[in-house]
């Protein structure tokens, strides 16, 4: 008797441990049913669309931070592309926690929606630059020639100064550049990290990576990968899994399972 009570004991700690366990893990793909139920899919999907998330959009922010550095200074740049940063680790972060509280029918058409938005857009972009032929090269010396007139008008200076002097006015610029692409690759983000958060970093670590080193090298290879090349890539990888996350969530609808 004394070892039946020790053992029902036992299980009951260890039963009520697990329980507890598996409340306070944020993972929201393991179901009886559904798309979404071999972690494989899920992991490729979070490492996938964190990955061109990250890529695409902050392409743009090291093309222009490379071609305006020698006009706005080092320190301009790196203080709005930092505070542009953090910002979007902050609304990456807060939006994820907002998906986390919903039922995951409502993660599954959330998340659907914000990919299919932003396929629509990439594709746009593959449309816009390998169909209509504009030019992506031409579209960034816009944005670095206002970029740097609206800096130099703001200082009154002298545009024949070799750089503009470090203030946090002269970093806005850039940073609203980075806040904007930050947000958008941010949503995209948030909707991969409630599935699997730890490989959504992942993704987005291998994407910086990559920019950087990049980067590094030369401002000439970042202009040299065709904008329509990314632009289709990533519009069809959000897509794919924009109607695997619909899916599931249809599915979850059917079969009235929350």
């Amino acid at each position: 008797m004394v070892v039946r009570e020790r053992s029902e004991k036992v299980e009951t700690v260890r039963s009520k441990k697990s329980t507890k366990d598996a409340r306070s893990r944020p993972v929201r793909y393991y179901r009886n049913h559904g798309i979404l139920t071999d972690p494989t899919v899920v992991i490729i999907g979070s490492f996938l669309l964190a990955f061109k998330a990250i890529l695409v959009e902050g392409s743009e922010v090291a093309i222009l931070s490379l071609a305006t550095i020698k006009q706005l200074g080092r320190n301009n740049i790196l203080f709005g592309v930092v505070m542009g940063g953090l910002g979007s680790i902050v609304t990456f972060l807060a939006v994820r926690q907002v998906f986390l509280l919903l039922p995951v029918i409502v993660i599954d058409f959330a998340t659907s929606v914000v990919l299919f938005y932003f396929s629509s857009r990439f594709l746009r972009g593959f449309v816009k630059y390998a169909i209509r032929h504009k030019s992506f090269r031409e579209k960034m010396e816009r944005m670095e020639r206002e970029v740097v007139e609206k800096d130099l008008k703001r200082e009154g200076a002298d545009p024949r100064l070799p750089v503009v002097p470090f203030s946090v006015p002269n970093s806005l610029p850039v940073l609203s550049i980075t806040l904007t692409e930050g947000f958008e690759a941010s949503l995209v983000l948030a909707a991969a990290g409630a599935y699997n958060f730890q490989w959504t970093l992942i993704g987005a670590g291998v994407s910086l990576l990559v920019l950087i080193i990049v980067s590094a090298v030369s401002y000439d290879y970042l202009m040299r990968v065709p904008r329509w090349l990314l632009d289709i890539i990533a519009g069809f990888v959000l897509l794919s899994f924009g109607l695997i996350f619909f899916a599931s969530g249809l599915l979850s609808l059917i079969t009235g399972s929350t």
